[in-house]
Order: structure tokens, then sequence, then C-alpha cells
């Protein structure tokens, strides 16, 4: 999303499962230091470098992409650059983007308005209002987690997207802000960090840190083909069935599979 630079101690992002009222953990010095990780590159396909990413997300067996700026909703694939299909959103900035199986569920930034897609090929099946920002999105246990740019974590109900719950996002009692882009899996929420070379993995119940995921060789290995400041790490996808685990970038040339190692200490 383009942003001011006002705007950099914005930030979060997303789950699901979470009891009725979370509260904020009293984290202090005793909190676990998160797991340090890196991501290696198993496998690089092409992706179109003219796509300001913000949402990356597998539904039905398709790879469907939510771009900002002149945004749209897109169907893409690892085989080619050029989507398969688009609806384009003139109107809005599109935003993160979930799905629950049957549906996708697309935010805007700053518009206030939640898309519902549904179909084979998708179609809008209706817009629901909510109050502020909507940065990233994924569906965890029947509900939308919401990043919306503060250190809070916002947990929806995907009927009418009020909010349930919300707990906030801490590394060792400290807020982690500007979280972006973000996708639901089994052992936590993985979100992008806006302008940052690493990725977040956060535990749904406490929104503890439980790693921190070094991405650096992915923005090395398009250093000089994805020019601008804005052209960022962006986009998280995990391949249902498979398990495997896809990033990218605004504007990046390259979509790529991705393995999680340990880091070694230096």
């Amino acid at each position: 999303m383009r942003r001011m630079s006002w705007s950099l101690s914005l930030s979060l992002l997303c789950l699901g499962c979470a009891p009725a009222q979370r509260q904020t953990p009293d984290a202090g010095p005793s909190e676990a230091v998160p797991q340090r990780l890196v991501a290696r590159i198993v496998h690089t396909y092409p992706h179109d470098p003219t796509a300001f990413t913000q949402g990356l997300q597998f539904h039905q067996g398709q790879l469907y992409e939510s771009t900002g700026e002149d945004g749209d909703l897109r169907r893409i694939s690892l085989e080619q650059s050029a989507p398969l299909w688009k609806q384009s959103l003139p109107d809005v900035f599109p935003e993160g983007l979930a799905s629950d199986g049957e549906r996708l569920y697309q935010l805007t930034w700053q518009d206030e308005t939640l898309f519902v897609w549904n179909g084979a090929t998708p179609v809008q099946e209706k817009q629901v209002a909510y109050t502020g920002e909507g940065w990233g999105l994924c569906f965890w246990r029947g509900q939308l987690v919401r990043s919306d740019g503060t250190s809070t974590l916002r947990f929806h109900d995907p009927k009418d997207f009020h909010v349930k719950s919300q707990v906030e996002v801490t590394s060792q009692g400290v807020p982690q802000e500007r979280l972006n882009e973000l996708e639901c899996a089994e052992d936590g929420v993985y979100a992008n960090v806006w302008h940052a070379n690493h990725v977040l993995k956060i535990d749904y119940a406490t929104g503890r840190v439980l790693a921190v995921i070094d991405a650096s060789e992915l923005v090395r290995a398009v250093r000089g083909r994805a020019p601008g400041y804005e052209a960022v790490l962006n986009g998280i996808a995990l391949e249902p069935g498979t398990g495997r685990l896809f990033f990218t970038g605004k504007r990046w040339p390259d979509l790529f599979e991705v393995k999680l190692e340990p880091a070694t200490t230096p």
C-alpha cells in the first residue's frame, strides 16, 4: 500500500480463533525470545512486475492476488506472469485477501469497505462497511483476522465483519507495528512487516511473536529488477494440502516457493 512517511509507525496482522475479549498480555523480560528462521528459495516462478501486491491467497485450488493502486482481484498461476483472470476495482485501494474455502474476502485500505466474492469465477456477493484502515487479512477457525496499521489484531465475524475480539502483537514485550500482508497457518499467523526484509510468525491467542523469518535472500534475488520505494516484500500464501509456502513482493518480477530453516549463529 502507498502510505505517507508519517505513517511508518503503523502496522499489523492477522489470525483467527480467539476467545471473546482477549486481553493484551502483560509481557515483560521473561517473554521468550522469538525463534530465528531463514527463508530459502526452493523454486522461482514468474510474477507480474506491474502488480502492486497486497494480498496473496490460495482458494479452491487456485492462486489469487489482490493488488493496490489501480487495483483489482486477479487469478494468477505459477506458469506465467500475466493474470489468468482479473476484475478491476478502480474506485478503491484494495488490500488484504482471505478465503474461508467458499468465499474470498478483500479489504480496502482507507475506503472502509470489505468485498465478499463467491463463485468459481468470483462475482461480488456483497460489500460490508467497517471502521478504520485495512492492511492484511486472513481466515482462522471461523474468524477473519485484520491488521489496520496499529499493533492490534482484530478478529471479525465473517457474516457481518463485526469485531469479536482483539489482541496486541508483541515481541519480548515490545508492540510490533507496520504489519502488512497476513497468512493464517496451523502454527501461527505469518505477517509481512512494511518496508522490512523479514516476516513475523505470531501466536493467535497471545499476540506474542514466535519467530522472525529473514527473507533477505529473496530481496537480493530481485535487486535491480524491482525498482522503486514501494517495491518491497509483501505477499504470503500457504498451499492447502501440500504445505508449500510462497513469498513475493510489490512489483516483483518473481514469486518464490520457500522453505524455512533455522538461522545459523553468526
